[in-house]
């Protein structure tokens, strides 16, 4: 208990050198923190973008489908993958999906765009497409002519709701199949490039225009959980083996969201190392500073009988409550900082060109998790201590005699 009072009245002899070295840390926590906030929602919108807007966790495809997604690689849906995804308590829904490339047509303008054709009471359970409607309606069970298009197709197109637009593409025939839609809804889901080259229209009138039947494209499994991935991957694809399909998981189908989020883990543990070693140097710097100061007063103690262990342990406290301080205020500013703006976001329409290219939104909602805010202030402290031993060392390693004629 003494060593402890000993401690942290040291700390406080030099006011203005403490101060300044806490509030050094305080902004080196504040930092880490609100990079982490930044690093969560970066990585979380690129998952958000690539399973809940498009892909889901697994897709059940026809065989040849992922690598030429053309009509003829379309498939009749099998009773027995069903039957597994019914039995699992681990998939949360699933929907089936037409999936060709079409040309969306107006008077005088034409674009080549993905055609989605989908059962809109399923699709609500497997997608955020219906949260992403501006304006307008998401597509109904009756929406037999109606057609969903993106805000940056509708401005590249001059579309508004209503507007006719002709959609054709190849059947299943080989010959060119083409309907007629009316804008229901216009949607925005912050990923222009998405935006600019989808639309949505129903998996009946998609059957109808390319003379599939009942055949599919594709069927999008969604998952309770995340972690749950790679257990019903393994599973769906031993029920499909020697089918007319096969399974792949979303990062199978996006490679380059999975590498972006893995050169993103490896960059931040970068940048967080600089702020973690300009917390280092600040407290290797500040105690030795003190150490060298109050050199005569620790030979005094020494030579009164204080062993070497406890003057090493002195010094080590003086960080530790360094870091204690630093930390409470660190994490307080820091954790405010991320909720205050993960409430407003932070525009970066500015960077949009690259942001669509990685499948992020415009505009980042940042958070944190308890867990990564104890792990941020666990490395503070580690970091400190550890170099705090230095100058402990250096504390512990006088000779009581010598420190005492420095005086």
């Amino acid at each position: 208990m003494v060593l402890l009072k000993l401690s942290w009245r040291n700390i406080w002899r030099n006011r203005v050198r403490t101060i300044i070295l806490l509030c050094a840390m305080t902004v080196g926590v504040v930092g880490v923190l609100f990079s982490m906030g930044i690093a969560e929602a970066w990585v979380g919108q690129m998952k958000t973008t690539a399973v809940h807007t498009f892909e889901g966790h697994l897709k059940v495809m026809g065989k040849g489908f992922n690598d030429h997604p053309v009509v003829e690689k379309s498939f009749e849906p099998d009773e027995a993958v069903f039957g597994f995804l019914r039995k699992d308590q681990r998939v949360k829904a699933w929907a089936e999906r037409v999936v060709v490339q079409g040309l969306a047509s107006v008077a005088g303008r034409s674009r080549v765009v993905k055609i989605v054709g989908i059962d809109p009471k399923e699709e609500v359970k497997i997608s955020v497409m219906h949260e992403a409607v501006e304006e307008g309606l998401f597509l109904s069970a009756k929406s037999m002519n109606d057609i969903l298009i993106g805000r940056r197709l509708a401005e590249r197109m001059n579309l508004k709701l209503k507007k006719k637009v002709v959609l054709m593409s190849q059947q299943l025939s080989g010959e060119i199949g083409s309907g007629a839609f009316r804008v229901r809804a216009v949607f925005n889901t912050g990923n222009g490039i998405f935006d600019e080259n989808t639309v949505y229209i129903s998996k009946r009138a998609a059957q109808r225009m390319l003379g599939l039947g009942q055949r599919v494209c594709e069927v999008t499994v969604v998952l309770n959980q995340d972690r749950d991935l790679s257990v019903v991957l393994g599973g769906l694809r031993e029920e499909v083996e020697g089918r007319s399909c096969e399974v792949f998981s979303w990062l199978e189908r996006q490679p380059f969201v999975v590498d972006m989020i893995e050169l993103m883990d490896q960059f931040m543990w970068i940048y967080y190392a600089v702020f973690y070693l300009a917390m280092a140097f600040g407290v290797l710097n500040t105690l030795f500073m003190a150490v060298g100061e109050r050199s005569h007063e620790i030979g005094v103690l020494m030579a009164l009988g204080m062993s070497r262990w406890r003057v090493l342990l002195m010094i080590l406290l003086e960080a530790f409550f360094c870091a204690f301080v630093a930390a409470i205020v660190g994490v307080a500013l820091g954790w405010g900082l991320v909720v205050y703006l993960g409430a407003t976001g932070i525009d970066l329409t500015q960077f949009a060109e690259g942001m669509d290219l990685a499948g992020i939104g415009h505009v980042l909602f940042p958070f944190l998790r308890v867990g990564e805010i104890v792990k941020a202030t666990a490395a503070m402290f580690v970091v400190s201590l550890l170099f705090a031993v230095f100058p402990a060392a250096k504390a512990a390693g006088l000779v009581p005699v010598e420190a005492i004629n420095r005086a």
